[in-house]
Order: C-alpha cells, then structure tokens, then sequence
C-alpha cells in the first residue's frame, strides 16, 4: 500500500526573502512541519496544491526517487471545503482539508514538466539580473 502525505507548501520555507515558513504536511494521522519536501520519509505519493517556482528543485527530486507528485487541478475547491466543514483558513486546516479532495481532482507532475518550469524561472532570474 502505497504512503501519501498532503502538503500545505511554503515559498518561503527555505532562502525566502520574508521569514521563513515551513510546509505543513498531513499524512492522515498527524500533522507536522518541514522545511524542505526532500526530508518527507517512506512517502510513495505527495499531494500539493501550490507549485510555488521556489520549491521545483525539491519537487524535481522526490520525482527523481519515483515518489509521485499530484498537484489539485482546481484551488477553489479548498476555500469551498473549508466553508463546507466551517473551517477556519490555516496552513494545518488546509493540509487536511487536501487529503479530502479525490485524486481525480488532481494531476500528477511529470519531470519533465518540472524540469521545463525550472529552466524557465532561471532564465527568467537572469533577465531580472
């Protein structure tokens, strides 16, 4: 049986300009914090709702290990769950609230969908230079 884990991702968990804010990860029983997705353990898929261009790299390698990536198709369906379930909007509610969403409302990252993305914000980094 395989492991999923529903992140609540962060841009600014790692070399964020503002403070730093780490990724809230639901893994069905509880709820805890990391800074970097490399660190999520014994994971064979990894629910997302936000591809912010500051975590590629660590999306790139947990795709490199075969962990499979599945990012929501529709991000309002969050805010709809959560006025659903009376919930109050926070990073922890809305990691639980993903693992509430099917998997048929998500889409699962290619590498080299991710690795185009990647290129692209270095390209776009060197132009702002």
């Amino acid at each position: 049986m395989s492991r999923a884990v529903y992140v609540d991702t962060s841009r600014t968990s790692i070399n964020g300009k503002r403070r730093k804010k780490p990724h809230v990860v639901y893994d069905g029983e509880r709820i805890f914090q990391i800074n970097k997705l490399t660190k999520l353990k014994s994971v064979n898929e990894v629910f997302i709702y936000t591809l912010f261009p500051e975590i590629y790299e660590e999306v790139l390698e947990l795709l490199k290990r075969n962990i499979r990536i599945y990012l929501v198709r529709n991000t309002r369906i969050l805010k709809k769950l959560r006025l659903e379930n009376n919930m109050k909007k926070s990073d922890e509610n809305d990691a639980v609230i993903l693992s509430k969403i099917s998997r048929d409302g998500s889409r699962l990252l290619t590498i080299q969908e991710v690795e185009k993305k990647d290129v692209a914000k270095k390209i776009v980094n060197l132009l702002l230079r």
